[in-house]
């Protein structure tokens, strides 16, 4: 079943809202997905990368007027290779029709407007307490990963004060990781860490532009990693029990905190998302989701009463961000900053 949900050309803002006009408003799901789950090494993802990254920037402005320009790899980049490997034709071909079809995309090309709202708030609570001191939180995991806007504000912080995380990084498309999410930590790492010599812009004033992939470059990625102790991992696949067993648990003195964005859209992916959502935040003591969501997504039948709903069914207890002051996050189709932790 493919989904079109009706947004602008501009990829920032993009809104996840179903166009139900050509089912006649009757919204079909899949089965469960038996798709195994797999990681990614990251050397495997480096090795798939082209000579080169065009990107643009997002601008992320946080509730207290604090500004990060992340750069993000132009979604027509990522088409041409994309169309030029000739192995993910259904892919290419939802790019052009439809944002989601359930089994084959699930959306990770595009930067959903939540995935913003989320980051701005990161940008204040990370380098404050709440991601509390992220000192305390030794590994980050962001579900539905696609561009992880939300995952680079802290990984940004993680290079620029040498703090050792680890990162999950877990998409459904394992195409989606290495050609926007992987592309997008390295583009982060060398705007923001690498000598000029090898491109350093200022975002704000140079918007967009290409960084050189040369061996050397992709090298001193791996080795600066290692040196600051931030561990990078890539899992593509459904969210199911198997993809909980992949992820590594927080040791004991420390916590994990999930990210994720619009991972709400339908009834059906909101029973998934919370199973395996509790199932993460069951294993360590200090553990809570931040999530980005819409209110309610027309025609698709999520909405975030009804996550809610399903983190009691699961014995958690999931609460809106109150005063959190992001531009925007009422107008139009309102939308949602939620907190999940267990009871």
């Amino acid at each position: 079943m493919a989904f079109q949900f009706g947004f602008s050309n501009d990829e920032d803002g993009d809104s996840k809202q179903d166009d139900a006009s050509a089912t006649g408003g009757v919204i079909h799901m899949p089965p469960p997905d038996a798709r195994p789950v797999q990681e990614h090494a990251l050397k495997n993802l480096l090795n798939t990368l082209p000579d080169r990254l065009s990107y643009s920037t997002v601008r992320i402005e946080s509730p207290t007027g604090r500004v990060l320009h992340l750069p993000r790899r132009e979604l027509y980049d990522a088409r041409v290779q994309l169309i030029s490997e000739g192995s993910n034709d259904d892919i290419v071909d939802q790019l052009d029709t439809s944002d989601l079809r359930s089994g084959v995309y699930e959306g990770g090309f595009k930067t959903w407007e939540c995935a913003l709202d989320l980051a701005s708030l990161l940008l204040d609570r990370g380098p404050r307490k709440d991601i509390d001191e992220l000192i305390r939180c030794d590994q980050i995991i962001e579900l539905g990963a696609g561009t992880a806007i939300p995952t680079l504000v802290l990984f940004q912080h993680a290079l620029m004060n040498n703090i050792p995380l680890n990162f999950v990084l877990a998409d459904y498309n394992d195409a989606v990781l290495r050609l926007v999410t992987l592309p997008n930590l390295l583009l982060t790492w060398a705007i923001y860490t690498v000598d000029s010599e090898v491109g350093n812009p200022e975002l704000d004033s140079n918007p967009t532009g290409e960084l050189e992939l040369s061996e050397a470059l992709l090298q001193r990625f791996v080795a600066d990693l290692k040196h600051k102790n931030i561990n990078l991992m890539f899992l593509s696949g459904p969210w199911s029990n198997s993809l909980a067993s992949y992820i590594p648990q927080s040791a004991p003195d420390a916590g994990s905190v999930i990210l994720a964005a619009e991972t709400i859209y339908s009834p059906e992916s909101t029973i998934a998302f919370v199973e395996l959502l509790a199932t993460l935040l069951k294993r360590v003591k200090m553990a809570k989701a931040m999530i980005g969501a819409k209110r309610m997504y027309f025609g698709v039948g999520g909405s975030v009463d009804g996550l809610k709903e399903a983190c009691r069914e699961q014995g958690a207890v999931a609460y809106e961000i109150e005063n959190h002051g992001v531009p925007g996050m009422d107008s139009g189709v309102g939308r949602a900053l939620v907190e999940v932790q267990m009871y």
